[in-house]
């Protein structure tokens, strides 16, 4: 038996049309650190913060940022959706900018 406490499985990540072509437009850095927080939250869903105001009871909405890209310094906020029930986190909007 292994004294590290075990990870939860990851969960299923989905990306909206207007999050896919936020990623295309992305640096590769940008996009290295959006994927590994995207990682990272299939894994622990909660790790953003709340947006109040959803109108489905059901659903929990969130915001993150992202660590600093290796090529431009940029951070990208990633507004997710988290759905306790599907196992599943829907990825709405990902803003990249000044």
């Amino acid at each position: 038996m292994s004294d590290q406490p075990e990870q939860p499985a990851p969960l299923h990540v989905f990306l909206s049309d207007a999050a896919e072509a936020a990623l295309a437009a992305l640096r590769p850095g940008e996009l290295d650190a959006v994927e590994k927080l995207v990682e990272r939250l299939a894994v622990f869903p909660r790790l953003g913060i709340p947006v109040p105001g959803g109108t489905d009871p059901e659903v929990d909405d969130y915001t993150a940022r992202t660590d600093p890209a290796f090529d431009s310094g940029d951070r990208i906020s990633v507004v997710y959706r988290f759905h306790p029930g599907m196992s599943a986190i829907f990825v709405t909007w990902v803003i990249a900018g000044p």
